[in-house]
């Protein structure tokens, strides 16, 4: 009995015959580096803001939880207590606002990794040709 002819071809076959045709083909080539170079950028900017976020969170615990010991420290009739308090909320709505600004933060950096950064200058404004009235 004969054995089956062996028609598997292992990822590294695949490549190499993948890269073969984009030496054959540069314009190809040029296109499948510049969308590896924009999707590393990317995944590098989610993971920037991915850090950002987590350090966000760390600091608002960080904070909680020193208001909190000040809280049980001096109890709620000190006023040290309730200054104390207004600098955590205030901790608080500076990260919200941070919180709600990393998304478009997060578009703009991602949407430069897509769309190359033109080099041309803005188009001067032409001269008026309408005259004022004297």
């Amino acid at each position: 009995m004969t054995k089956p002819a062996e028609t598997s071809r292992t990822i590294y076959d695949t490549m190499t015959e993948l890269f073969s045709s984009m030496s054959a083909a540069p314009m190809g080539a040029i296109m499948a580096k510049r969308a590896l170079d924009m999707q590393q950028g990317i995944a590098g900017e989610m993971n920037q803001a991915a850090h950002d976020w987590l350090d966000r969170r760390q600091a608002a615990v960080s904070s909680l939880v020193g208001t909190a010991h000040k809280v049980m420290d001096k109890g709620f009739s000190d006023t040290a207590t309730f200054s104390s308090m207004q600098e955590w909320y205030g901790g608080m709505v500076e990260r919200l606002a941070a919180d709600m600004k990393s998304p478009y933060d997060l578009m703009l950096a991602c949407s430069a990794h897509v769309v190359p950064a033109t080099t041309r200058k803005p188009a001067e404004k032409p001269a008026s040709t309408i005259r004022r009235a004297a």
